[in-house]
């Protein structure tokens, strides 16, 4: 599959709710994410999701606090924007904090310590607060 085939299906995505796409035969394949999708597909008839997601920005372990910290995520959980919910620890040692991207309460959590996790895997579920 060329590059060509694959920048359609991408553009393609952009137009849907959907956030990953995974494709495989023969051994050949692709796997897309994208944080782009429009909250709702104009004259669908569905609400806006409510929930806001979280997904990962980076590639490595999946991690619920720096060391020395205390796990701050739990569902139920209200947070403030910017607050720091898990840690990814990349194979150099970094580790990059996944922050809440709004205020509001955590609905659901994807994720558990010493899980792999890949760029764009959902991590939260949050429930924005005004």
């Amino acid at each position: 599959m060329d590059t060509e085939h694959i920048r359609a299906v991408l553009t393609w995505m952009k137009t849907t709710d959907l956030v990953e796409a995974v494709y495989k035969k023969s051994g050949v394949g692709f796997a897309l994410s994208t944080t782009d999708a429009p909250a709702a597909i104009a004259g669908a008839g569905m609400p806006a999701s409510r929930f806001v997601p979280v997904a990962s920005e980076n590639v490595g372990v999946f991690q619920w606090a720096e060391p020395g910290k205390a796990r701050r995520a739990e569902e139920g959980v209200e947070v403030a924007a910017g607050d720091a919910l898990a840690v990814i620890v990349s194979g150099s040692g970094a580790a990059k904090r996944v922050k809440a991207p709004c205020a509001g309460r955590i609905a659901k959590i994807f994720a558990d310590a010493g899980e792999a996790v890949e760029y764009g895997r959902p991590l939260f579920l949050l429930e924005p607060r005004p």
